[in-house]
């Protein structure tokens, strides 16, 4: 069962699942100092986040909360992949990204991304030029500092009600904290749904919500006591007590999949207001 699941983590982490793009790396600065050089840390992604294919297919559920967009920025591009799928939907869009390979790759791909920290990228541009923001596993990376600025640099880029997305690892499913997140020492600190919201709120954005993704398959979690019909029918007092600690034993393993094994990532998603 450990193995499984390991294997369920590695095949959408960086990892940043989700094609977990975006790296300490690719946001120079956000962080100290950079543990791997850009070419390294392509490699760590290469092993962990899972194929190109994999990366579009969950990066595509967020295309309708660009429709009619245009002037889309995605924050830690990576190598386009998101950029890619806009693209296809005819919404123009480019990326930014500190990431030297990232940036060839995505280059090659005839995508338009700059090569630089994302935060001094976004504060070079007009205010209210942007039609939308998207930051995939990018901000378990930052500083909250730097997080904090680049929130209120990026509400005053955004065109009124232009839609911001910032997804990013789950750390309230352990499974996703104690693998996926813990497996990138290039992560800086978790950051809670609710915390997330909250910044976005504070920053100013309207009708944040927030959305899980990735879910843990059923097979993969705690799985129920399933008694037979006879013994759940039976009266003796034997099969009355087995039936009481199956119903006990299922009610505290619903509890502990809810903690261990919900959604690896999640989404915080609104409008500039």
């Amino acid at each position: 069962m450990v193995d499984s699941r390991q294997s369920l983590v590695e095949s959408r982490e960086s990892p940043v699942g989700s094609r977990q793009p975006s790296t300490g790396s690719r946001l120079s600065a956000a962080t100290a100092h950079q543990p791997l050089d850009d070419y390294q840390y392509v490699g760590f992604e290469d092993r962990f986040r899972g194929s190109d294919e994999d990366i579009r297919a969950k990066l595509r559920a967020y295309l309708p909360v660009f429709t009619g967009a245009s002037g889309v920025l995605d924050v830690g591009s990576g190598r386009g992949e998101f950029l890619a799928l806009l693209q296809a939907e005819g919404v123009r869009a480019t990326g930014v990204d500190a990431n030297h390979e990232m940036v060839a790759v995505a280059r090659e791909r005839g995508l338009e991304v700059a090569e630089s920290d994302a935060l001094e990228h976004l504060e070079s541009m007009p205010d209210g030029s942007l039609g939308g923001l998207m930051a995939a596993q990018v901000v378990e990376h930052l500083e909250p500092a730097y997080l904090m600025r680049l929130l209120a640099t990026a509400f005053h880029k955004l065109r009124p009600n232009a839609p911001i997305v910032i997804e990013t690892i789950n750390p309230a499913c352990w499974l996703a904290f104690f693998s996926s997140y813990l497996r990138d020492f290039t992560h800086v600190r978790p950051m809670h749904p609710e915390t997330l919201q909250y910044l976005l709120q504070a920053s100013g954005f309207g009708g944040v919500i927030i959305r899980y993704s990735a879910p843990v398959p059923d097979h993969m979690k705690m799985q129920p006591i399933n008694l037979p019909a006879e013994t759940l029918a039976a009266a003796d007092p034997a099969s009355r007590a087995l039936v009481d600690t199956a119903r006990v034993a299922n009610a505290n393993a619903a509890i502990l999949n809810n903690l261990l094994f919900s959604y690896l990532d999640y989404a915080a998603i609104g409008h500039r207001s």
